[in-house]
C-alpha cells in the first residue's frame, strides 16, 4: 500500500467500511491522514505505550469493538447493535502491550468474539429479557 496515492488507500478504505456498515452510513471523511510507516525514519520499530495521564484503560478502550447502534452500558440490546469492526493488535493489549504475543493474543480475543457473535457463546451467562411489571388493581 505505500507505492499507492492517498486517494487510493482512502478510497479502498471507504469501500471496505462501507461494506461492513452500509452505504448511507460511511459518509466522506472531512480530513484524511496517510502513513507510510516503512518509509518513515521515525517510526520504524515503533510501538505502543502508555504517555502520562494515560492508564491501561486506554488499551480497552482501544480494543472495544463497535456496532452500527451505541449499546448504553446496563442497558437492554438493541437490534442493529452487534458489533461489526472489532481491533486487534499488540496496542489493545492491556497486559502485554508493544509485543508480538500480545499482537497475536489480540487476534485470538478478536476471533473468539466474532465465533461468539456468530456461533453463539455457549459457557456465557444467558442474557435475560428486561422484566416489566404491570400494575395490579387492590
Amino acid at each position: 500500500m505505500e507505492n499507492v496515492t492517498d486517494d487510493v488507500i482512502i478510497g479502498r478504505t471507504i469501500a471496505v467500511l462501507k461494506g461492513i456498515f452500509g452505504n448511507n452510513a460511511v459518509p466522506q471523511p472531512k480530513e484524511t491522514v496517510v502513513s507510510r510507516w516503512r518509509a518513515d525514519p521515525w517510526s520504524r520499530g515503533s510501538y505502543t505505550y502508555v504517555a502520562a495521564g494515560s492508564s491501561g484503560n486506554d488499551y480497552d478502550l482501544l480494543a472495544a469493538p463497535i456496532g452500527v447502534s451505541p449499546v448504553m452500558p446496563g442497558g437492554p440490546p438493541q437490534p442493529n447493535s452487534l458489533p461489526r469492526l472489532f481491533f486487534a493488535g499488540e496496542h489493545t493489549v492491556r497486559n502485554y502491550p508493544a509485543t508480538v504475543h500480545g499482537a497475536l493474543l489480540s487476534g485470538l480475543r478478536e476471533a473468539g468474539r466474532i465465533a461468539d457473535q456468530f456461533l453463539g457463546s455457549p459457557y456465557a451467562v444467558p442474557r435475560q429479557a428486561p422484566t416489566t411489571t404491570t400494575p395490579t388493581s387492590g
